[in-house]
Order: C-alpha cells, then structure tokens, then sequence
C-alpha cells in the first residue's frame, strides 16, 4: 500500500525500502552481522558510546578495530576477538554479564571469518580501510581545465543492479557541474545519464541500500552517494565519475543518511541523518573531523559552498545553519522558514544560499550579514528541491508538481510541464541549457530552458543492458529506415533545387544576353548614323574632285597625242628636205630649208616630251581622285550594310527582351522555393542521422555487456 504523500517528508522515502534477504550460506556483515552485533554488542561499542575505542556500528569501524588491536582476522575465527570473546573462548567474555550468543549466531559470525569477513554480497575480503589522497592544494574557481570528466566506456557497469517492479520516488538528482552528466539515484544504484545523448553511461553500485542523496564533487572529478537502510545503518561512498572506482567510504550511523556533500578541497563529507547531527569525516582515512550537534531534528540537507569556505545545513524543524567548514564554528543561524527545509544550493561565487522549505517558499540569503534579502511564495503545499545555475538563475520544484526557473527576484522566467506526481528534486546541466525533475511517481524530465519544451524522459528503473540492447537493435533498425527515408527526400528535393536553379541561371543568361545584344545593337546604330553621314560627305567631295580633274587630265592627254601628231608630220617634212638637201649639198636655200625643218622637229620633241608629262600628271591626279572616291564609297557601302544590320537586331531582339526579363522572377521564385524545400528536409536529415548514430553508439555500447547470442 503506498503511504500517503502529506503524511510523510521527502526523506523519510528511504524507510519504504525492504531489505535484501540474506544467504545463509554466505553471510555478509551487512546482512547477517550487523543485526547480531547490534543486538549483542552495540550498547557498548557502537556510535554513541565504544568502549575499549572499539566501535562495531559499521563494517569501516570494525575493521580499525579498538584499543587492543584488530578484532577480525578474515579466514581465522581463532584469532579474531570478535568471535573468540562472544564464544566465551578467551578473556574478557562477551558481553561481561549475561550468557554468551546463541550458538546459531555464534556459528553465523565464525562462518563469516571463516570466508574472509565480506562487507555484503557485491564484496570481496575487505582490509582496513587505506588511507586515500584527493584533496586539493587549491580550489579552482569556475570550470577546472581540461576535458571534464566522463564515464570511460567500457569502465562502468551498464546492467542495472536491480530492476524493480516500478520505480521508485526520486529522492536523488544532481548533474554534473562542467559535465554532460545527470546521476539519478534509486535502490542501491546510482544511474549515470549523458544528457547530450540521453543515453544510460554507467551504473554505480550502491550496495549499502537506499540512495538518498547524490552529490557531484565542485571539479566533477567525484560523485558522492550516500544513503543506507533506515533503522541499521547509513553510508556515504566516493566514487570516481570516469571508472566508477569507490575511492573511500564513511559513515558510522545507525540509520540511513539522508544527505551528504563533500567539500571543495575535497578534505572533507559532510552527512546528516535522523541523528539530528552533522558529521564531518576526513577524506583521508574516514575519520570523524567534528560533530555538530546544534540542530533540533532530522538533518534533512548540507551543502558546502563552492570555496569550501561555508557549510549549510537544514533540517526536518526549518533550522538552517551555516558554519565555517573547518571549524565547525556556527556562522549564521538564517531564521525564517517555518517548515522543514528541504534543499539547499550555493550560488557559483558563494556569497549566496538558496533553501526551499515544505512552507512553499525559496529564499535566498547573503553572507555579508546572514540576511534574507529575496524571498517568494514558488511551490503552493511545499518546495522540495532547488538549484542555482551557472549564470545565477534558481531552478525549484515541489508538491504542485511543477518545475520552475526563477531569476534572482523572484521573477518567473520559465514553467515546465508538470511531473505526474509531486516534483521532488531538481537539477540544473553544467550548460544552463537543461533543467532536470523527479518525482514521487519515479519520472525523470528533461526540459529545454530556452523554450520549456520536453526534451528527454530519463528511465529510473531501467531494464537489463540484454534488452536494452535488444530495444536498441529495433531502434537503430527504425532509426535507419527513418534516416534513408530523410536522405531519399533530401536528394529528390535537393535534385528539384538543382534543377530550378540551373533553370534560372539559364533565364538569367538568356535575359542578360538579350539585354547585353540590344544595347550592343542600339549603341552600334546609334554611333554609326553619324559616321555615315561623314563617309557620305566625304564619298560625294571624293566625286567632285574626281569630275573637276577628269577634263584637265583628258585636255592634256589630248594635247600630248596632237603634239605627237605634229611631230610625226614635221619630222617626215624634216626627212624630205634632209634628203633633197643630201643630194643637192650646193643649194643654199635647200639647206637652209632643211635646217630649219631639223630646228622645228626639235621644238615639236621638246612640246611633246612637255605635253606628255601634262598628260601623266594630270592622268595621275585623276587616278588618286577616283581611288579615294572608291573608297570612300566602299566605307559609306560598309558603314550602311553596318547601320542596317544593327537596325535588323535591334528590331529583331527588341521584342525578346522583355520576354526574357520576365522570365527570370518567376524563375527565381521557383528556385528560392525548391531551396526552402530542401533546408527542413536538411534538418530532419540531420536528425535522422544524429538519431541513428545515437542508436548505433546505444547499441555499441551496450552489446559486450549483453550475453553472447547462442
């Protein structure tokens, strides 16, 4: 029957928690005797009071032995005092007065030493505890440098060490402070998250019962898990996060813890219980730094401040402390909740507290005075968790099942989705992207903080590495026929982009070649109208000068053949006075005659040889006239066959332009519509692949811890 929720605190989940039943035939201190010495022995050698320095509340405890030694010698039940003295076999007999253990009792705890004295069944023979180094010479503010730290693959166990039925309330949540890492505690198990995959990265065994309080170490290097069995006994185990080795354990409570945080330099865990104390272990060799005895009831919440400098405790009565983490000496006594506090945080630069309390209210306190300097109503019926982030936003949850984001006023930033029963824990990823819930029924939320939408449901109970590996095979089979699906629509829609695009770029061609030959056409029309007019006027000057010299040229050629004519008629007039003048030599008159006629052939040689070049002259200039008037003429033929063909393109091509620019809008708007197409297809292809190499590394993951196919 499930317990009503008003009628029990957040804390008290861990009392609901049955315990394994023992192998008689394998006792383990834990589950066989434990019981027997709490029975017999405690009275005297137990938290409260050990005599002989000898305390046997706690496996770590017995172990150190007392003031005469070693009391447990694993596999000789002879040499071991804790047997020897209870069976009467040596002196001092226990206990001093009264008969000695039962004998079925006696046997169990000689059988126990027998087999090497394990702590429980997960264990095997334990020495004293060694002493262990991890703090710190400094504390580094802020992120540390380096690669933060995550589960190592293959280091960390990925099969559940126990399945319940249903899970159980989250009374357990961090995340890591520089780490994508959420740890959810449960039933002696701490389950490792990644929160950028949402995938299970390790399970940390908790052997000692219920986990009532996870903790991440300040430079994430650490989770510490503390917990127990109500009513027997309570521990807190240091774990490394990369290769989940336990580094140290405390705790000598006789109930279970219910909160536990270890200091910046990691010197120091705190732990508070039912005992209404705090206790303050050494990190080195789990020894009891100091108690603190001031609070009134349950000690339900402590938190070191990120400098290490200030720890805070609450309990069940509303009592909200600070102390100084190296003294123990009380800082603040913060007054002002009227219920019990159930969760504490530090803002990054530990000048502020955040406590939430079951009287529905978060606060937020300076440590310049210890004064309440914000406070607000968050949570109707009860606040259960809250968390500072990174950038100092508060993040809270509670009974009215709904997980919030606050600024530091008290202004609500962000709501999210309400959990299906009281929201009990919360936790903020390193990134401030992610805010995290638990609840009483067992979910896990992750939402989004930029849009509150839910991104990831974390499984609390989840099943064994076997099935998950089968679950992840038909994930990764659907994740794969999803991701061709997406590839296939992303090809056809990036193929129809192509097209449009090489559809425009053509259009565009086409109009910007069309343009580009209409202008050409235009401009050569233009600019050879007035050329053409030049050559015209220069053909027709051509002509004239042509036709004005073609009668001086024809006059002279004409003037050259009459003097050629002359000459020929005066040079036979010459030769018949010559011949006359030959055969009369003595006539006077005769040679006068024929030398005269010599005389004008001479002349007419000499009017002739001057008419001749006239003639050549004038032929010459004549010539030149009609060649450049030739030409003239053929560049005013050219420049109008030019100027006609021009006028042909641009009447041809005019009406095609626009045409042609029209075109290319369209065109366009086709193109940037098939691209729009492809980016969401991009998108789901993206998530399809991102989806299937999630499923592939879930299932790489989780295959060489699943049993070999037969």
């Amino acid at each position: 029957m499930r317990v009503p929720t008003y009628a029990l605190p957040v804390v008290a989940v861990l009392a609901l928690a049955p315990r394994a039943s023992a192998d008689p035939a394998r006792p383990t201190f834990d589950d066989d005797v434990l019981p027997v010495l709490r029975q017999h022995c405690l009275n005297c050698h137990g938290n409260d009071k050990q005599k002989g320095d000898l305390n046997l509340a706690t496996y770590a405890a017995l172990q150190k032995g007392g003031a005469g030694g070693a009391v447990v010698v694993p596999g000789d039940p002879s040499k071991s005092r804790v047997y020897s003295l209870s069976a009467h076999l040596e002196e001092p007999k226990m206990p001093p007065s009264g008969s000695k253990m039962p004998d079925a009792q006696l046997n169990l705890l000689k059988l126990w030493v027998e087999q090497g004295g394990r702590e429980n069944s997960g264990s095997m023979v334990k020495a004293a505890p060694k002493a262990v180094d991890i703090g710190l010479k400094s504390v580094v503010k802020g992120r540390p440098p380096g690669p933060p730290p995550m589960p190592a693959a293959g280091k960390l166990p990925l099969d559940p060490v126990v399945q319940a039925r249903r899970p159980g309330a989250v009374i357990a949540l961090a995340a890591s402070p520089w780490a994508p890492l959420v740890a959810v505690g449960g039933q002696k198990q701490v389950l490792l998250y990644n929160s950028d995959t949402n995938q299970l990265a390790g399970v940390l065994p908790y052997p000692h019962g219920q986990v009532n309080s996870v903790k991440f170490s300040r430079n994430a290097q650490f989770v510490l898990v503390a917990g127990g069995r109500g009513g027997q006994t309570g521990k807190a185990v240091l774990y490394r996060v990369e290769t989940g080795e336990k580094v140290t354990e405390v705790g000598i409570e006789n109930d279970a813890l219910l909160s536990a945080d270890i200091s910046a330099d990691q010197t120091q865990i705190a732990v508070g219980s039912s005992s209404k104390m705090v206790r303050v272990y050494s990190t080195t060799d789990g020894a009891v730094l100091r108690e603190i005895k001031k609070h009134t009831d349950w000690v339900t919440t402590v938190e070191y401040s990120p400098d290490g400098v200030l720890l805070a405790t609450g309990d069940r009565n509303g009592g909200l402390f600070v102390w100084e983490a190296f003294t123990g000496r009380e800082f603040f006594n913060l007054r002002g909740h009227t219920a019990m506090i159930t969760d504490v945080s530090w803002r990054d630069d530990s000048n502020a507290l955040a406590s939430a309390s079951e009287d529905g209210t978060v606060k937020l306190w300076e440590m310049e005075n210890g004064s309440n300097f914000k406070n607000w109503a968050a949570h109707p019926g009860g606040a259960a968790g809250v968390r500072f982030t990174h950038d100092g936003k508060v993040a809270s949850t509670g009974r009215d099942r709904v997980t919030k984001l606050w600024d530091q006023n008290g202004a609500l930033q962000k709501q999210f989705e309400a959990l299906p029963d009281l929201g009990l824990r919360v936790a903020v990823t390193h990134e401030n992207a992610k805010v995290v819930g638990g609840d009483w029924s067992g979910a896990v939320k992750v939402w989004s903080a930029a849009d509150a939408k839910v991104v990831a449901q974390l499984d609390p109970n989840p099943p064994p590495a076997a099935e998950r590996a089968k679950r992840a095979e038909a994930t990764v089979a659907a994740a794969d026929a999803k991701a061709k699906a997406a590839q296939a629509a992303f090809d056809a829609a990036a193929a129809k982009a192509k097209q449009a695009a090489d559809a425009h770029a053509a259009a565009t061609a086409n109009a910007t070649k069309l343009a580009a030959d209409l202008a050409a056409a235009q401009k050569q029309a233009t600019d050879l109208t007035p050329a053409m007019n030049t050559h015209k006027a220069a053909m027709d000057a051509a002509k004239a000068e042509a036709d004005k010299l073609a009668p001086p040229a024809a006059a002279a050629a004409n003037k050259a053949v009459a003097a050629e004519v002359q000459l020929a008629a005066d040079g036979a007039a010459a030769k018949v006075l010559a011949d006359a003048t030959a055969k009369a030599p003595a006539n006077p008159d005769l040679a006068a005659a024929a030398k005269k006629g010599a005389e004008s052939v001479a002349a007419r040689q000499k009017e002739l040889e001057g008419a001749k070049a006239a003639a050549t002259t004038a032929g010459m200039m004549l010539k030149a006239a009609t060649d450049k008037h030739a030409a003239a003429a053929k560049t005013f033929t050219d420049t109008s066959t030019a100027l006609a063909t021009a006028q042909k393109t641009v009447a041809a091509v005019t009406p095609t332009v626009k045409p042609a620019a029209d075109a290319v809008p369209p065109a366009k708007a086709a193109m940037d519509a098939a691209a729009a197409a492809v980016t969401p297809l991009k998108v789901a292809l993206d998530a399809a692949v991102a989806e299937l190499t999630a499923a592939r590394a879930m299932l790489g993951q989780l295959q060489p811890a699943a049993p070999p196919k037969k």
